[in-house]
């Protein structure tokens, strides 16, 4: 049988690590194929960390070459393993998709970021529940993956007194960026580096007035290269966020998602942000609501973003999706025109 068709045999047993490992014993031809499946994902805790340390560490081990993605998660509950255990995993050689979760009320240690920052060859990195000393450290990690293509930061550090340009650049390569943080210290970072990367799917969350200036700004930027746009939760920024924001510059956006409430304020902010499209690309929109409400109080703004959604540009669109934890079956009753044309799809969250 052409090693081919075996390899595309075991790739099919993907899920099944007991089959795996059994076919890891077979023969040398099936050892690669079923040790990429097995052992490429490292999902790392207080409980399993030292002993996968232990692996790699000896002297026969050839788990090492396999691992891509290393997903370590440390908190407060149980022993703090990643400022002690951590820089151990430099022996591994192929990693290209680091996660940490970090859910400490310390900063991320020294020896940390430095252990992180020797990973150059990452294209992914998400930092969750994150607290750096200092803006400085986030701009020294964020420069040291020249091949960086992902980059997700849930963090929180001091606020600076500047944002100061870097001797280094963030990767030219970035294309997807999820901001859960200061966004403003980021992304006015950013716009200070001679091009600014081609993000091409951008996700803000916990956006505030303070950061509706640069985000403007930064949106402005990307211009046509963004294709997707994520404010998973409009809050504070109800009332200016449609004045403040413009995304008539985006005219390469294919999908926007609004977090909103059914109220005649939030209603009124979709329909104005929606009406600034101009992307003769736009396919998809996505309201993501609480709850799905109707009643006398609402029922114009519901049938004008209804109009909306079914007139040019927006008539060209494919897909209006309602994301609801409740009220989904009034989807259909406060968007007919939606409905009717079979764009209309309702997700429960």
């Amino acid at each position: 049988m052409p090693p081919e068709l075996i390899d595309s045999i075991i790739d099919h047993a993907h899920a099944d690590p007991a089959l795996l490992a059994a076919c890891s014993l077979v023969s040398k031809a099936w050892f690669p194929a079923a040790r990429h499946h097995l052992f490429s994902n490292a999902k790392l805790d207080a409980k399993n960390a030292p002993s996968f340390v232990n692996l790699i560490d000896s002297t026969f081990s050839t788990v090492a070459p396999f691992v891509r993605h290393i997903d370590a998660k440390d908190n407060c509950e149980g022993s703090r393993w990643v400022d002690s255990l951590f820089a151990n995993l430099t022996s591994l050689p192929s990693v290209t998709s680091i996660s940490l979760i970090s859910s400490c009320d310390s900063p991320i240690s020294q020896i940390t970021l430095f252990t992180l920052c020797s990973f150059d060859r990452l294209v992914e990195l998400k930092l969750a529940e994150c607290e750096f000393g200092n803006f400085t450290e986030v701009q020294q990690l964020i420069c040291s993956f020249p091949m960086l293509q992902s980059l997700y930061l849930e963090a929180d550090w001091p606020e600076p007194n500047s944002i100061d340009p870097t001797v280094a650049s963030p990767s030219p390569h970035l294309r997807e960026l999820y901001l859960r943080c200061e966004m403003s210290h980021v992304l006015a970072w950013f716009l200070t580096q001679p091009s600014v990367a081609p993000v091409s799917k951008l996700t803000l969350h916990g956006l505030d007035a303070a950061d509706l200036p640069v985000v403007s700004l930064y949106l402005q930027t990307l211009g046509p290269v963004l294709t997707h746009l994520t404010i998973p939760h409009i809050g504070s920024v109800v009332d200016s966020l449609s004045t403040d924001l413009n995304l008539s510059h985006n005219t390469g956006l294919r999908y926007l998602q609004i977090g909103i409430d059914a109220d005649i304020a939030y209603l009124c902010m979709a329909r104005a942000l929606l009406s600034q499209v101009a992307s003769p690309s736009f396919d998809e929109v996505e309201l993501s609501f609480y709850s799905v409400r109707q009643g006398p109080k609402v029922a114009r703004q519901w049938a004008e973003l209804d109009a909306l959604l079914n007139t040019p540009p927006l008539s060209s669109m494919t897909r209006a999706t309602i994301s609801t934890m409740s009220g989904s079956s009034l989807a259909k009753e406060v968007l007919p025109l939606s409905y009717e044309r079979n764009i209309l799809h309702v997700r429960r969250q």
